[in-house]
This record gives structure tokens, C-alpha cells and sequence, in this order.
């Protein structure tokens, strides 16, 4: 070989070798991006959660004297998270993300979950109707127009308080016939709690005594017959809350949603609108699903 292919040779050979070091400097540099970049969405998702966790912990601190009532915001959210509700608890809650939403719920121990549930409502009334069906067979549905009736609870009268808390009428556990009943009866003064009279009669429904007129006469005791106000609201509000705890099916589930009924602060037909919404939703929509 001559000089000049020599020189082809080495300068081929140095090319080579830095075609390789600069390919190694790219790779190593690539790496650094990389690690870098690893540790930047590292750094990042961390400061999510913590965000996450510092909102949801941020809430049930600012709302703990209500904490019982959680389980309403989810139904709040899922409902229609861009009503005004009236109570501050629920619009906060509403305001939220999603993977907020139920972190707080995650905290709260609660197997209940905020989720995109199409025509929540519509699917409540269709599920509690069914119910109200089997429990009153000779009876037609006074949820008609979509259970209009329930929905104004929230819609037209939401912001004002609970009209009744006390009707006319003896429980069936204070009959005087009973011997029970005559040792519970003493000093009764001859009203109850509102839901006393539903529960007797799905009580009752559920045993299997079904009569044309025993709705008929639910709603005298309540002075609701072709009553269209407030009054007829809370009575068709109520027994659906009623009739979805009376149909579930699967009340041995180990799941538990929250007992928001047992909470104190309850005291506007907002609230017993989101609580009639809640118990159709757990007790026969999803409880159905399961």
C-alpha cells in the first residue's frame, strides 16, 4: 500500500473512534437527561400528593363538626356539582377534583366514591319506583314527571328548613293493646317523629299487608293528599329515602357508605334531598350492582 492509502486507513480509524466517543458522550448525556427527568416527575408526583393530601386533610378539619355529612357531598357532586347549593360544605366540596373528592372520602373510611354516573337522579327513582311497586301494588306512583316532587326539595325549597318534624300519630310500638305498648305509651303525648308513620306502614307493607287504601291513608296522616307545597315535598322526599332502605336487597354487605342520617346538622330540605338521593343511590343502585 502506498502513503496515500495509509493515510485513508488512519484517517477512516480516527473517524471511527470519534463517530464511538461522540456516540458514548450522547448516550451518557441521554442518561443524565433522563435520570434527570425521572426525578423531576418524581419530585413532581410527590408534590401532587402531598397537595392532594394537604386539600383533603385542609377539609375534614374545616368541616369536622359536620364530618357526618361527607358522605352528602359525594351525592352532592355526582348529582350536579355546578348547583348552588346552600350549605358552604357542599359547594367547597363540589369545587374540588376528583382524585380530592375522594381522597377525602379515603380518609373519611368511607367505601362510598365520586364518579361520573349518567342521569344519577333518573336511575334513583327508576330503581326506588320498582320498589314502591312491590310495596304498594294496588297503588299508582305518586313519583310521576320524574318525581318532580323529590327533585323541587332541592330545586325550589332547598335552602329552607325541614317544615315538619312531628306528626299526629301513634307508632305502632306504643299500641295500648300490646303490653309492651302500654308500658313505652305512658306519657305520650300523641305525636312522633316525622318518619314513624312510613316506617310503620312499609313495616307492615312488607309483611305482606297490601291495601288499596293504606297508601291512601299514608298520606291523610300526613295532610298531604293533593298538596303540592313544601309539605308534599318532604313527605315524597322522605318515603323514598324510606322505601330504598326498606328495598335493599343486600343489606348484609360489609360495605359501609356512612350513616349521614345520624348526623345533627341536618335541618334543610337540601339536605333531605341529598339524603333521600343518597340512600336510593347505596342501597339499590350501587348495592344492586354488587
Amino acid at each position: 500500500m502506498n502513503c496515500s492509502d495509509w493515510i485513508s486507513i488512519i484517517c477512516a480509524g480516527v473517524s471511527l473512534v470519534v463517530t464511538i466517543i461522540i456516540a458514548c458522550l450522547q448516550f451518557w448525556q441521554s442518561s443524565r437527561i433522563n435520570k434527570f427527568e425521572r426525578r423531576q416527575d418524581e419530585r413532581d408526583e410527590q408534590r401532587h400528593a402531598e397537595s392532594v393530601k394537604a386539600q383533603a386533610v385542609s377539609f375534614i378539619s374545616k368541616h369536622y363538626s359536620n364530618r357526618g355529612l361527607i358522605p352528602l357531598c359525594a351525592i352532592a357532586a355526582m348529582h350536579n356539582d355546578l348547583f348552588y347549593y346552600s350549605r358552604e360544605m357542599y359547594r367547597e366540596f363540589c369545587c374540588m377534583t376528583l382524585e380530592v373528592q375522594n381522597r377525602i372520602l379515603e380518609y373519611c373510611e368511607l367505601d362510598l366514591r365520586v364518579k361520573e354516573v349518567d342521569g344519577l337522579f333518573e336511575k334513583c327513582i327508576k330503581e326506588m319506583e320498582k320498589v314502591f311497586h312491590a310495596f304498594f301494588p294496588n297503588d299508582d306512583s305518586p313519583f310521576y314527571e320524574g318525581a318532580k316532587y323529590v327533585l323541587r326539595s332541592l330545586e325550589e325549597y332547598g335552602n329552607q328548613e325541614i317544615p315538619i318534624l312531628y306528626i299526629k300519630y301513634r307508632p305502632s310500638y306504643k299500641d295500648p293493646n300490646m303490653v309492651a305498648g302500654k308500658i313505652v305509651s305512658s306519657g305520650f303525648d300523641g305525636t312522633s317523629p316525622y318518619h314513624m308513620c312510613i316506617d310503620d306502614t312499609l313495616q307492615r307493607a312488607k309483611g305482606g299487608n297490601h291495601s288499596k287504601k293504606t297508601f291512601k291513608k299514608m298520606e291523610d296522616i300526613y295532610e298531604v293528599s293533593g298538596s303540592f307545597g313544601i309539605e308534599a315535598c318532604q313527605f315524597l322526599t322522605t318515603l323514598a329515602q324510606y322505601l330504598a332502605m326498606y328495598g335493599n336487597k343486600n343489606s348484609d354487605s360489609k360495605k359501609d357508605y356512612g350513616h349521614p342520617e345520624d348526623s345533627n346538622n341536618m335541618n334543610t330540605m337540601e339536605d333531605l334531598f341529598l339524603l333521600s338521593v343518597f340512600h336510593m343511590y347505596t342501597e339499590l343502585v350501587l348495592n344492586g350492582t354488587e
